[in-house]
């Protein structure tokens, strides 16, 4: 069986016998002396890319090497970069989609722990009720993502609202009854401003938005898992799952106790 040589001399043998195949001009000793020059390193590597034969022994080289292998993953999952650009690559491909749906779907095991990770984030949304969650066992991930997910979108229609009033000495869009946003405080804000921003919860609800007469106070209110009103309480954490959230004047005043403010972005 032959030797297995480390990838840093497999990889120069390689090149230094494409660099004497190359026909590169000059007369250096040593061939991979020329790849210093540009034009010299842009010919070998052309002729690399052109021969299929020597293309895959390249590749064969670089990942025969568990050692290697892994050094060259951690480097490329390292970088946060990298990795998202892979993972968009890879799951903007039939293949790639295939592959992983392969892999997930392997094992019972596998298939749970990715469907609690979707639902985790609150990328599942209003695909199933809190009660189909709780009937398939995923109830807490479903609730804890999809709260998750809208109070960090309340924060940021709030931070819209907060940037208005400081440019309107002081005062909130006035909307005196508690309506959709939609119905009232869309209309008062500049139409660009909340265009990027989600109006509803991650259950589909519309968010509700009311102040008083003066402007001086606002809630934004999401009616959580049963989609009715608590009251517009503001008792700070809570535990039930159908407390509404309620986020006021750039602060949470009731939001769901398993959550930390701090976590929200």
């Amino acid at each position: 069986m032959k030797t297995r040589i480390s990838i840093q001399v497999a990889s120069i043998a390689v090149v230094s016998a494409l660099v004497l195949t190359a026909a590169l001009t000059g007369c250096a000793k040593n061939p991979l002396e020329q790849l210093g020059d540009d034009a010299a390193r842009k010919q070998v590597v052309d002729t690399l890319l052109a021969n299929q034969a020597a293309r895959r022994e390249i590749t064969s080289i670089l990942l025969a090497a568990p050692a290697d292998r892994a050094a060259i993953l951690d480097r490329l999952l390292g970088d946060d970069a990298a990795k998202t650009e892979m993972a968009r690559k890879i799951l903007a491909d039939d293949r790639g989609k295939a592959l992983v749906v392969k892999e997930v779907t392997a094992d019972d095991t596998s298939t749970k722990t990715f469907i609690r990770m979707l639902m985790t984030t609150g990328v599942m949304g209003t695909s199933l009720s809190q009660r189909q969650a709780d009937a398939l066992g995923y109830g807490d991930a479903y609730a804890f993502g999809n709260r998750r997910r809208t109070m960090s979108d309340l924060k940021r229609l709030g931070a819209v609202i907060d940037a208005w009033a400081r440019s309107h000495e002081g005062h909130y869009p006035p909307c005196t009854n508690l309506d959709e946003v939609q119905d009232c405080l869309t209309r008062k804000l500049p139409p660009d401003t909340i265009a990027s921003l989600r109006t509803a919860d991650a259950w589909g609800a519309p968010f509700e938005y009311r102040s008083d007469r003066e402007g001086s106070e606002y809630v934004l209110v999401s009616l959580a898992t049963d989609g009715m009103s608590d009251g517009l309480g503001k008792i700070g954490p809570t535990e039930a799952l159908d407390c509404d959230i309620v986020f006021s004047n750039g602060n949470f005043v009731q939001w769901p106790g398993s959550l930390r403010l701090e976590d929200i972005p």
